[in-house]
């Protein structure tokens, strides 16, 4: 069941060791699968193209599971820097309710850094132009 790529803990769930602590979720999951792969195979219970199989599946999941959890802890840092920005520009406004501080509010709820502002002229009546 040797394979070139193999996990971070894969040696001990080899041995049929106990988990490390302070394993992640995911990587607890995987560790006791693949500990239970490997003693299924040393019994004889699983074949080897078996055993390596269900491994591939498993990396598969685990690599699957790992880049969700990274995808959710950007989004996360996305949502909690676009509530600053919105709470800072919100309070600007308050503050100075100038055409400045409403465009840097609408900018915040739509999610533009501030360096990205598009500076607007308010004209009579309502009308603007880009500058």
């Amino acid at each position: 069941m040797s394979e070139s790529w193999t996990f971070p803990w894969e040696d001990q769930a080899r041995g049929g060791m106990d988990m490390p602590e302070g394993l992640p979720l995911a990587d607890q999951m995987a560790y006791t699968t693949l500990r239970n792969i490997y003693g299924a195979y040393r019994e004889k219970r699983l074949s080897r193209e078996h055993a390596s199989r269900e491994k591939r599946l498993l990396r598969r999941k685990w690599e699957q599971v790992k880049e969700a959890e990274a995808f959710e802890r950007k989004l996360m840092d996305h949502h909690a820097r676009l509530i600053r920005l919105v709470e800072r520009a919100a309070c600007a406004c308050r503050k100075e309710p100038t055409p400045e501080n409403a465009v840097r509010l609408c900018d915040a709820v739509d999610g533009l850094e501030p360096d990205r502002t598009v500076m607007v002229e308010v004209m009579p009546y309502g009308e603007g132009t880009v500058l």
